[in-house]
């Protein structure tokens, strides 16, 4: 059984039309001072869980334990 091609149409465009220049998402600027930015990193599940585990354990916020975590590795290693 062969399909006939000649009646297929062609899909539309449907995300429709670009935005204008001037309708940026304003992507280059920088986010104000104290606003917190995402951080993307791999870990394994086990790491994940045990950060999240001490941090709850703690009642600390993820963003707030890496900043204390950050900030001791600085310390003690430049």
């Amino acid at each position: 059984m062969m399909v006939d091609t000649s009646k297929l149409t062609k899909p539309t465009n449907r995300k429709g039309a670009p935005p204008a220049p001037a309708d940026t998402n304003a992507n280059l600027q920088q986010p104000p001072a104290g606003q917190k930015v995402p951080l993307q990193l791999k870990i394994t599940p086990e790491l994940r869980r045990e950060f999240r585990t001490y941090a709850a354990e703690r009642d600390l916020e993820l963003s707030d334990l890496f900043r204390l975590v950050w900030s001791y590795y600085r310390e003690h290693h430049g």
